[in-house]
């Protein structure tokens, strides 16, 4: 920052320090602008008459060394610049509103206090002289910047002509200062629009946490889903199995009641007499085709002595 020419803030000189810091070098002091208040109070008497005089003469400069805006301009002019209003309801005027990074400088003004906001080599600097050093600005910010200047009601001026060349010029077009030196709060405004990225930041990832947690329930909840149709599928395919032994047990029973009902009695007798002392026993296959083979015998004994 020690190539950037920076005046820090001398009693009421904000004017001078302004020219300076714009014209990047000490082209002007106290008297010089004195002198030009004093020549632009007399032009203004002759012009008006000493009716419209005030007390203390017509105030292009006060006893604290504070300097008009007529001053200013009139500073200006002797290095063909000139100070044309930001909010001014002009073609120039309204190319500079919606692109401020296209123009070469800013002066303000809120409250008796002047500072310059110039673009040197390609980076933009608040050269206020109430700050201990230059700041650097963001192209991306500098119009927020201004934008809450004028909220806060200072006066905004663009500088149009070719400003004069300087060291610090030269030197930052071919190697700027890099951006972890880069300020993007030079007022209270810009530290609140860092708090804001903070809060997205911080809303963005917990909205991605919250999209990691749903995908992790949908994977929990497909993957719940997958294991109970399994389940579900085996407990149906068991009492399938189950219900099917059941029944062809059950067929067996009624198929070896019925044999016994027309076979031999006294295979009956010891069929009812397993039965009520083991009820809960199956009949085998093997005695079902033994009592099918007996009743078939029989069937064709009768068949034969009827015949």
């Amino acid at each position: 920052m020690e190539l950037i020419f920076h005046e820090k803030q001398d009693g009421s000189l904000c004017a001078q320090h302004c020219l300076n810091a714009l014209l990047q070098g000490p082209y002007f002091t106290a008297v010089d602008l004195a002198n030009i208040a004093k020549q632009l109070d007399e032009t203004e008497e002759s012009q008006l008459g000493s009716s419209h005089t005030t007390p203390y003469g017509f105030q292009n400069m006060d006893e604290t060394g504070y300097f008009s805006i007529q001053v200013i301009s009139q500073a200006l002019q002797i290095w063909c610049l000139e100070l044309v209003p930001f909010l001014r309801q002009c073609s120039e005027a309204e190319r500079a509103r919606e692109n401020p990074a296209s123009q070469n400088a800013f002066i303000c003004h809120y409250q008796h206090h002047w500072f310059t906001i110039r673009k040197i080599g390609k980076q933009w600097f608040n050269l206020n002289s109430i700050l201990s050093a230059p700041k650097l600005i963001s192209e991306t910010y500098l119009a927020i910047y201004l934008a809450q200047l004028k909220e806060e009601g200072n006066s905004i001026f663009f500088v149009t002509g070719t400003l004069p060349r300087c060291e610090a010029d030269e030197i930052l077009s071919v190697c700027p200062f890099s951006e972890d030196t880069l300020s993007t709060s030079p007022t209270s405004s810009t530290k609140r629009i860092d708090k804001n990225t903070e809060v997205d930041i911080a809303l963005a990832i917990s909205e991605a946490d919250a999209d990691d947690d749903d995908k992790t329930l949908q994977r929990v909840l497909h993957s719940s889903a997958n294991d109970d149709k399994e389940l579900l599928d085996h407990a149906l395919k068991v009492s399938a199995d189950e219900y099917k032994d059941i029944s062809d047990m059950e067929l067996h029973e009624a198929i070896a009641l019925s044999l016994t009902s027309l076979g031999d009695p006294n295979f009956a007798n010891q069929n009812a007499t397993r039965n009520g002392t083991d009820s809960i026993n199956r009949i085998s296959t093997e005695e079902i085709r033994r009592n099918r083979q007996l009743f078939f015998d029989k069937f064709s004994l009768d068949s034969n002595t009827k015949g």
